[in-house]
This record gives C-alpha cells, structure tokens and sequence, in this order.
C-alpha cells in the first residue's frame, strides 16, 4: 500500500461510504423483493430482474470493501485486534441474533424461513438469516490474522481452488468462507488498486462511464447466458461489477452527487442489523390489507422503509437504554493496556 493510501486513512473517504451505503440498500433490496416475490406468488418482478443481475458482484463488492483497510489493523496488537474483529461483530450478532429468532417465531405463518431451536443451538457456528455476513467478517479477519505472514501467492492459489471447488456442505460458515474470502483477499492486497481505479475515475468521467456499462453489460450476458455462476465468469463478472461501481461512485462522491448514499454508508451497520424487521413488517402489511397490489411497488417501498428506519430508530435510541442495539458498550469491550504517549525532549 502506498504512502498515499495510507494517509487516507485517517479520515473517512467519501466514495466508500457510497460504496457501503449502495451495497447494504441492495441487500436490504435482495431479501425484501424476494420475500415479497414469494409471499404474492408473482411471475415476474423487474426488482426480482435486478435481484439477478447484482448477484455475481453485491456479495463481492462488500468483502473487497470490507478488506480495504486490513494491512492497517493487522499492525495492532492481538487484544486490540481480537476485541474490534471478533467480540465487536460477535456482540452484534448475538444481540440481533435473539431479536431476529424471536421476530421469526412471532412471524412464523409470514416468514419465508423455518425457525427450530435447533438453529438456536448452532448459532454459533451456524449463522442465521441474514446475519451471516457479519459472522463470515468475523471468520474472516480471524483467519487473515492467523495466515497474515503467509505469501499473497499461497494465499489466494488456496483461496482460488476453494472458490473453484464444488464446496456445498450444506453448512453455510465452510460455504461461504470457500465462496467469498477470495474477495476480501482482493480486498486486503489488492487496495492500491481499488484506490488507484476511484482516483482514475475521477479524472476520467467519460472513459469510465464507457468502461463501466461495457463492465455491466458483460455481467448482464453472463447472468442472462446462465453462467455466472461458473468460477472463471464468476470471478470476471464479480470483480467487473465491483471495479464499475467503485469507479462510477468515485465520481458521484467527488462530484457531491447522490450525498444520501454516504449517508447511510455511515451508517451501514445499523441498516443491516435492524433492515428486516421493518421490511419484514411493511412487506406483510400491504400483502395482506391489499392497499397495493403490484409486486414490485410493494417490494420498493418495504426496501425504503427498511432502510430509513434503522436509521430514524438509531437516533431517537441514542440516548436511552435501549442505544445498545447499536452500540457496543464499554462493559463489552476486551480490557486493553493503555497506550503510553512518547515523549521527546
């Protein structure tokens, strides 16, 4: 990672913020239009079409973002790092893990997922629901810290083959841990790149658009050729939706467009813990009172919903007992040594 690089770091970079803010409204868009698709029983959905369409790179994009800055947090010491890439996202999980089940059990005859105490029992190795990206970030800067003095070259030759390989256990930790670390791989070593294309981007506005509706037109035959699920389009169509999206945000951020997007960026992580329950809700309310009748305005409208409300919720909380459904507490952080200043004469 170059010196430039490095110094961004220390302040927030706008076009990531975007990036997040898109990738966690797609998610949120993802589980509600399909939900919905099969709560209506409609045919045809252009939501659903969409659905299809981001499926090769919105997974992708957000471990490579998710990775961006690893090489930094690999350099602190293990509490450190064990307290903000473990018990941070384990807090998280465990706390919106009981929330969902009991959503779930109160929902059940809505739902289109089976709830059994079983899952309750594997939560810790089995993730539930939509919570599994958290549990596979976790999984994720583990074993980044413990292969973090292994060549790049062994590291993505294994995590290659195990994209490539039939991996489908049916467990969806081993799953998704062979189908997506490639991803936040690319994302740790591959930074100055992802960088060195946002600030391209930005001095290159009409090549990039060019070069991103070729990128997105490739993923779209891929997906519409039925083969962007095997590994070498995979990876093709993953990593040219991902670099698209990068490049065409750099230049909404640099050009103070769509300002909304680094907004919920932000504030991601309170979308993607609290999105399902008011999509969930909405969704169910216009299916069955029938105010709305097509399926794609329902599936719009529970999206916004679900995305505006985590974060109104996260404001009117903040100062009340309840602000730890979005806040760690100190009470749950690991104890670390204090760090002494240095001094100089």
């Amino acid at each position: 990672m170059t010196q430039n690089v490095q110094n961004q770091t220390t302040d927030r970079i706008e076009w990531i913020d975007y990036v997040k803010g898109l990738t966690i409204i797609m998610v949120a868009q993802m589980h509600i239009t399909l939900g919905t698709q099969e709560m209506t029983g409609a045919t045809h959905m252009w939501l659903a079409d969409f659905v299809e369409f981001a499926r090769p790179f919105r997974v992708p994009l957000f471990f490579i973002i998710a990775g961006l800055f690893v090489s930094r947090s690999l350099k602190w010491d293990l509490t450190r790092y064990v307290d903000a890439k473990l018990v941070h996202f384990a807090y998280f999980y465990a706390i919106w893990s009981v929330i969902q089940f009991a959503v779930k059990f109160a929902f059940a005859s809505y739902g289109n997922h089976a709830v059994s105490f079983t899952d309750i029992l594997l939560l810790p190795v089995e993730p539930f629901s939509t919570l599994w990206f958290i549990h596979a970030l976790a999984l994720f800067f583990m074993v980044t810290r413990l292969f973090k003095n292994v060549p790049p070259i062994f590291l993505f030759g294994g995590a290659i083959i195990l994209y490539a390989a039939p991996v489908h256990t049916g467990w969806t930790t081993l799953d998704e841990f062979a189908s997506r670390y490639i991803f936040f791989l690319a994302g740790w070593h591959g930074s100055k790149f992802f960088f060195d294309v946002a600030a391209f981007a930005r001095d290159n506005v009409t090549r990039v658009f060019a070069g991103s509706l070729a990128a997105f037109a490739m993923v779209y035959f891929f997906v519409a050729a039925g083969i962007a699920e095997k590994p070498l389009f995979g990876l093709l169509a993953a990593f040219a939706g991902a670099i698209a999206t990068i490049a065409l945000l750099s230049v909404a951020a640099d050009r103070g467009k769509l300002k909304w997007l680094s907004y919920v960026g932000k504030r991601s992580l309170y979308v993607y813990l609290a999105f399902f329950l008011p999509g969930a809700v909405t969704r169910i309310a216009l299916v069955k009172t029938g105010v709305i009748e097509n399926a794609d305005a329902i599936a719009a409208i529970a999206t916004s919903v679900a995305v505006i409300s985590p974060l109104v919720g996260a404001i009117l909380i903040a100062r009340t007992p309840l602000a730890f459904l979005f806040t760690r507490p100190k009470s749950c952080h690991l104890r670390q040594k204090p760090q002494l200043r240095k001094t100089f004469a």
